[in-house]
C-alpha cells in the first residue's frame, strides 16, 4: 500500500492488521495467525530499497513464520517477540542476500 498507493508506511502497517483482525481462523490455532499478521505487517515496513520484488517478500515471511514457530513457546510472556521476529526474519534475508 504504501509503494502503490502513498500511503503512510505505518499506517499502511496498521491497515494490514486491522484487516488481519476481521480473516477467520480456527480456535484450535489461539491467536496465533493474528499474530503472525502483525509480524509480517512489521516486517513489511522494512525500506523498499531493501525488497526488489514479490520473491523477496515470501522470502522474508518464510524466515519470519519459522522463526514464530520455532520462539513460540520460548518467549511467551515477554513483550516485543514480533517486533524482534520482524526485525530477525529482515536482517536474516539481508545477511544471506549479502553472502550469496
Amino acid at each position: 500500500m504504501h509503494e502503490y498507493f502513498r500511503v503512510p508506511i505505518v499506517v499502511a502497517a496498521a491497515a494490514t492488521g486491522l484487516i488481519g483482525t476481521f480473516l477467520p481462523f480456527s480456535r484450535t490455532l489461539k491467536s496465533h495467525p493474528y499474530a503472525a499478521i502483525y509480524a509480517g505487517s512489521f516486517a513489511g515496513m522494512c525500506s523498499s530499497s531493501l525488497i526488489n520484488s514479490y520473491w523477496e517478500l515470501s522470502f522474508i515471511s518464510l524466515i519470519g513464520a519459522s522463526l514464530y514457530v520455532l520462539t513460540m513457546n520460548l518467549f511467551a510472556g515477554f513483550g516485543g517477540r514480533l517486533g524482534s521476529v520482524a526485525f530477525a526474519s529482515v536482517a536474516l534475508y539481508m545477511l544471506a542476500k549479502g553472502v550469496f
